[in-house]
């Protein structure tokens, strides 16, 4: 889904070349993934979703800015986690409290998910991102690879770390083993 075939370069280079089309595709090709990337530093979808066009909006008046069209998905990656880190701050200013986006009922699993949602939280921002990208989102490793520009090891590194994190977090905060 989200490889650099030579069709993909293509349609940066229609796209830097001013085809208005050709970045509208690309936009529909990275927008879930974007979403994921700017859901780890905003923790809100709707904001996330509201972070991936302002990211579109910046992509196409800096697209000239990209000198490699195979980094494009890299490049908009960047763009995305600037773009969610100002809305956070600015975010931060207005509001004082917590995010109502992660209450719940008060049951027993609503409780487990907050557990959980409050390990991710606690998780280095390049981890979180890992983590949204491949167990929210869904995306392969192939994919994950294309947006954010990290090898395979790399990510199944992080990966791997980033569980070991969950779990300590998970225990410390008194989640149960036999779920």
């Amino acid at each position: 889904m989200l490889s650099i075939d030579e069709s993909h370069v293509q349609l940066v280079e229609s796209a830097w070349a001013g085809d208005l089309d050709s970045f509208g595709q690309l936009c529909e090709h990275y927008y879930s993934a974007l979403v994921a990337v700017a859901y780890t530093v905003l923790g809100d979808h709707q904001l996330a979703e509201d972070a991936v066009q302002e990211t579109f909006a910046r992509g196409l008046v800096n697209l000239r800015k990209l000198k490699t069209p195979g980094k494009f998905a890299p490049w908009l990656a960047r763009i995305c986690r600037n773009v969610a880190i100002d809305m956070a701050r600015a975010r931060r200013r207005e509001v004082d409290g917590g995010d109502p986006s992660w209450a719940g009922d008060g049951s027993r699993d609503d409780s487990a998910v907050r557990l959980v949602r409050q390990a991710i939280g606690d998780l280095p921002a390049s981890m979180k991102e890992l983590v949204m990208l491949r167990y929210y989102d869904n995306c392969s490793y192939e994919e994950i690879s294309a947006v954010l520009g990290l090898s395979k090891a790399t990510i199944n590194g992080r990966l791997t770390r980033a569980k070991r994190k969950l779990a300590k977090y998970l225990k410390r905060d008194g989640f149960p083993e036999n779920r």
